[in-house]
């Protein structure tokens, strides 16, 4: 029997030490709900569930941008529904003014066929969303990468609210910044030249995003060009294919309802006559098909993003199942460890007081 190195209470030590380890280990993973807390515990799993998380709060972003493009196709829908109830009104007059007994009443109308066609402007120039124009051509629209003004220090980029197709020139110096088109000008005057900041010329719909360089020295000019309208896309998705798959686009093409795109005629002369109704009356049918294949073209739109919304929320749930299968804790199993590891350091404590007390017996042999 030795004093000086107790085996027995280093291992009872050891072992208590492990276990109290253990048990420490345990509570953390109780009391969080998560089996991986740190790196530690189980890096490969750790880095899988954390790229799982990434993609879970992409997908909940991809269902916003699918939920907010239905909503603002929508808003369109409403507004060409509108228009085609008018075009069937107008339509309805041309057929009555094409008539030899209509006589003096064809003025009217005329009158009244002026006063829809004016509505329709009305309607299609004040259907928006978010303030970007939605049926009047310009939705859809962008800006040619080739445009200078992108180059150009003191430029942060472009942004379109509601811009033409067409080319554009932009000058600026100190603090006044001129956007010039072959339809006009607009000058804007108090632009800051120290501070971060945009200039917004609300004539043309077009915002030129500024940086910190916007001054007389790098007065940012150049030439801009907006590409005409042809699709909309809208990322529905986040399985890595960001410019392919993951976008849903919407054509464009179609969602340009203004009377001079309808070619229909404006004025209180348009069904004066029946020689002039009846060339109405072919107009109104040409513009009654480009309606309808704007109406076609958002109602497949509506039922893409439909199916697009219910495929995410599918797949956000499958994630959310296989981030929970790594990371998250069995609490049955976990209680089960704990109770071992509590049942254990209660055992090592006393066993560590027995072996720190074998000692006491060689004083009997001193004695």
């Amino acid at each position: 029997m030795k004093i000086q190195t107790n085996v027995s209470a280093n291992n009872a030590y050891r072992n208590l030490a492990a276990t109290s380890t253990s048990l420490s280990k345990s509570i953390e993973k109780l009391s969080s709900g998560f089996r991986i807390n740190r790196s530690a515990d189980d890096a490969a799993g750790l880095a899988i569930a954390n790229k799982l998380r990434s993609d879970i709060r992409s997908l909940q972003a991809a269902q916003r941008n699918a939920s907010q493009a239905t909503a603002m196709l929508q808003i369109a829908d409403g507004s060409i529904n509108t228009i085609s109830t008018m075009l069937d009104r107008a339509k309805e007059l041309a057929t009555q003014a094409n008539s030899a007994s209509i006589g003096s009443e064809a003025q009217k109308l005329s009158s009244e066929y002026d006063k829809i066609t004016a509505e329709i402007d009305r309607i299609v120039a004040t259907t928006k969303y978010q303030g970007a124009a939605l049926i009047d051509g310009t939705f859809g629209a962008t800006v040619n990468s080739s445009s200078t003004v992108l180059a150009t220090a003191g430029v942060a980029g472009v942004t379109l609210n509601g811009a033409k197709s067409g080319s554009y020139t932009l000058t600026a110096g100190g603090t006044t910044a001129t956007l010039a088109a072959a339809t006009g000008s607009q000058i804007v005057t108090g632009v800051s030249n120290s501070a971060y900041g945009s200039v917004t010329f609300d004539k043309f719909g077009i915002t030129v995003n500024g940086t910190a360089s916007w001054a007389a020295a790098t007065s940012p000019v150049g030439n801009l060009t907006v590409g005409a309208t042809t699709q909309a896309d809208f990322m529905v998705s986040s399985s890595g294919a960001y410019g392919g798959n993951d976008l849903v686009s919407v054509s464009a093409s179609t969602l340009n309802l203004s009377v001079s795109a309808l070619t229909l005629t404006t004025g209180a002369s348009a069904l004066n006559s029946m020689t002039t109704a009846s060339a109405e009356l072919t107009k109104i049918d040409a513009a009654i098909a480009k309606v309808n294949a704007a109406i076609g073209d958002l109602g497949a739109a509506l039922n893409r993003f439909d199916y697009s919304s219910t495929n995410i929320t599918s797949v956000i749930q499958n994630f959310t199942a296989a981030e929970s299968t790594i990371r998250d804790a069995d609490m049955a199993q976990e209680m089960t460890v704990f109770t071992k590891n509590q049942i254990l350091q209660q055992a090592g404590t006393a066993m560590l007081a027995q072996a720190n007390q074998a000692p006491q017996t060689i004083l009997k042999l001193l004695q």
